[in-house]
């Protein structure tokens, strides 16, 4: 190597040591972020703070799925009754590819015994709009599985060089930065305490319409990550169920698929649908909005039958006596509901 080769190595090496460290951190200070407050209480950006600050191997259920998880699946009320300790895992939208990539993620640090996937999704004939999977996407480092998914899923409008460097998607946010923008890029900004959950007692009446008539077929997409999914769960320990949650707009051939895709990986199907007389589901008082979403109160109600579920099947650890952070942010979680109660 001549004196100049190694005099430009020697220049490209300190560029990229300045360079990349720089380039990181403006990505986090400009990028969009989904803050925990009285009117969001399951701001993505806290969530995965929240997640990330919690203790290693503590927590024993994933809830993963859409929005019907985060509305419908409260893990501090479940703590609260039974002292098993869960975490919503959840995003608008949230598909089974991206919800293979939050799930690799999410193992890094827990070890839970449980994972119920919610078959919500299989609604979607594609990933929702790239607003919606940067809530989630920006949350996960930069892997090969996230590489792939840049550069093959079928997202409304997500360029992978933004799916990968957020900075491209969010730089012109100049204008907008908040004090907040910096606490989250200097590793400061704290994070939630409702464990993905979003609580709302707002109340819209509505109305049950299982349709019967409609076809419908899982796609292979679909079929493939919940395989891959399935091999991650058995990898970690952990015993994987698919489910549904109880909503309005639901098919009977939906149903079906989903049984028999149960059937061929070999794990529980739970179709709470047929359940919600026993859950106690009243579609004029627990749903929050006519996009089948659960207020607090239906919630709840879901939440109990769950618990006797788990506690039925799993021997899973009451933690209530033990765990210091959980019994800390439970009282946290108990103001704020209070709060938005009074709303």
């Amino acid at each position: 190597m001549t004196t100049q080769l190694r005099k430009k190595g020697i220049k490209l090496i300190c560029f990229l040591l300045i360079f990349c460290p720089l380039f990181l951190f403006f990505q986090k200070l400009f990028q969009a972020k989904w803050i925990a407050n009285i009117r969001d209480s399951s701001g993505l950006t806290s969530t995965w703070i929240e997640y990330r600050n919690l203790e290693p191997d503590t927590v024993d259920v994933f809830f993963v799925g859409t929005s019907h998880v985060y509305s419908a699946i409260d893990p501090m009320y479940i703590y609260s009754e039974s002292g098993i300790t869960s975490f919503a895992l959840a995003g608008p939208g949230l598909r089974e590819d991206l919800s293979y990539q939050v799930l690799k993620e999410a193992f890094r640090t827990q070890s839970p015994s449980v994972v119920l996937m919610d078959m919500s999704s299989i609604h979607f004939s594609e990933q929702q709009s790239e607003a919606k999977i940067h809530k989630v996407l920006d949350q996960l480092p930069i892997t090969g599985e996230k590489i792939n998914y840049a550069l093959t899923s079928n997202s409304q409008g997500l360029p992978p060089l933004d799916a990968l460097f957020p900075f491209f998607r969010y730089h012109s946010r100049w204008t907008n930065l908040r004090v907040r923008d910096f606490e989250y890029a200097s590793g400061s900004l704290k994070g939630g305490f409702c464990r993905g959950h979003f609580i709302s007692y707002k109340t819209v009446p509505t109305k049950y319409h299982f349709n019967k008539k409609v076809d419908f077929t899982l796609q292979d997409r679909d079929v493939e990550y919940l395989k891959r999914i399935k091999k991650l769960c058995e990898e970690n320990g952990a015993n994987m169920i698919l489910y549904k949650i109880p909503a309005p707009t639901w098919y009977k051939s939906q149903s079906k698929s989903c049984e028999k895709l149960a059937e061929t990986l070999g794990v529980p199907w739970l179709e709470l649908y047929y359940k919600r007389d026993e859950i106690g589901l009243d579609p004029a008082v627990d749903f929050r909005d006519k996009h089948d979403h659960l207020n607090q109160n239906g919630c709840e109600k879901l939440c109990r039958y769950l618990i006797g579920y788990l506690e039925e099947n799993y021997q899973l650890e009451d933690q209530r006596a033990t765990n210091q952070q959980w019994n800390k942010d439970l009282k946290k979680y108990l103001r704020r509901l209070k709060k938005i109660k009074k709303q």
